[in-house]
């Protein structure tokens, strides 16, 4: 038998007769990036390299930021827990850090409201 027969099978099983697609691109965020008529007008691979762009001049302010009040770089002991943690694992921390962060937000709001 052939080494990825069992990879074929495993995605017939999954999807008969379709072929695996790619993800899809959130564009839940680019509102707060583009005004109504840019989203029209542009193109949404072109849209996703100025999103892309706009995100990574965002964390380099907020690195500009940290090291004006000293706190980064971050020293590599404290780096150490982390060694070997692959870029899938760390977006999933990332992700369940903001739910909790929305999920605090919400809690705030209701406590405000109910006051």
């Amino acid at each position: 038998a052939h080494p990825y027969a069992r990879l074929h099978a495993k995605s017939a099983k999954e999807a008969p007769g379709q072929a695996k697609r790619r993800k899809m691109w959130n564009h839940a965020l680019e509102k707060s990036v583009f005004t109504p008529h840019e989203l029209s007008t542009l193109s949404a691979p072109h849209r996703r390299v100025i999103y892309t762009a706009t995100l990574e001049r965002h964390i380099e302010r907020v690195h500009e930021q940290l090291l004006t009040m000293q706190l980064f770089p971050v020293p590599f002991a404290r780096l150490e827990t982390y060694r070997g943690l692959n870029s899938r694992t760390a977006k999933s921390m990332v992700s369940g850090l903001q739910k909790d962060v929305s999920e605090l937000r919400m809690k705030k709001l209701e406590l405000e409201r109910a006051v």
